[in-house]
């Protein structure tokens, strides 16, 4: 009985030390991640969407671009244009013509503000690092989040690849509360990019006849 009390306790003591050793390598990425976007003026970046329920059997890709600077974005997917000047945020649908105006980080509950999309992990996560895989021929290092507070978010996981060799990260995967998946695989990424204010603005002229629906 002694050697088995003995055994179960060096057995969880262990496990601890590992699950912080896995914290700290965590930390340690995502703080170099974040080191390095510090630098970045802006953030230009070309990515693949897909969409994944098991409940409806949904399995759908669409190509998404997005302009990134500071608090400020202009994000394309599919028919919908979403812009922050960083106050007032605009999400236009091309197929309905209409554009809704909310205030800037109210796009939904537990939406994730593409300006953050980046940095994410700064604030409001537990940090664990899972795994290292290989996918293409690409070392990633996989970093598990999970909310600080799971209650007022629509995921109970998000999933970050970050490529070992360039640190920079490569995918990001959302895990829905409601078996609802979500992906940004990233294809394209470069930075210092020169945009105007206007880039991230909605203009109203430029859409003969568009329905504005303002939630503020």
């Amino acid at each position: 009985m002694k050697i088995l009390k003995t055994f179960i306790t060096l057995f969880f003591t262990a496990s601890i030390a590992l699950v912080h050793a896995q914290d700290t390598k965590a930390k340690e990425i995502l703080s170099s991640l974040s080191a390095k976007a510090k630098t970045y003026k802006s953030i230009t970046a070309e990515f693949s969407f897909i969409l994944e329920d098991a409940k409806s059997n949904t399995n759908k890709t669409q190509a998404g671009s997005a302009k990134i600077v500071g608090k400020k974005f202009n994000l394309n997917l599919g028919d919908n244009n979403i812009l922050s000047d960083g106050t007032t945020q605009w999400t236009y649908n091309k197929k309905d013509n209409e554009v809704y105006i909310d205030n800037a980080g109210e796009g939904g509950e537990g939406a994730i503000d593409p300006s953050k999309l980046f940095t994410i992990w700064e604030t409001g996560f537990k940090q664990f690092y899972e795994s290292q895989v290989t996918e293409g021929g690409v070392v990633l290092d996989v970093i598990k989040l999970t909310p600080a507070n799971p209650a007022d978010k629509s995921y109970h996981t998000i999933k970050l690849y970050v490529d070992k060799a360039k640190n920079m990260v490569n995918k990001v995967k959302v895990l829905g509360k409601d078996g609802t998946n979500y992906t940004y695989a990233i294809k394209s990424f470069s930075t210092d990019k020169v945009y105007a204010d206007a880039d991230f603005k909605f203009n109203k002229a430029k859409y003969a006849g568009v329905e504005e629906i303002d939630n503020r």
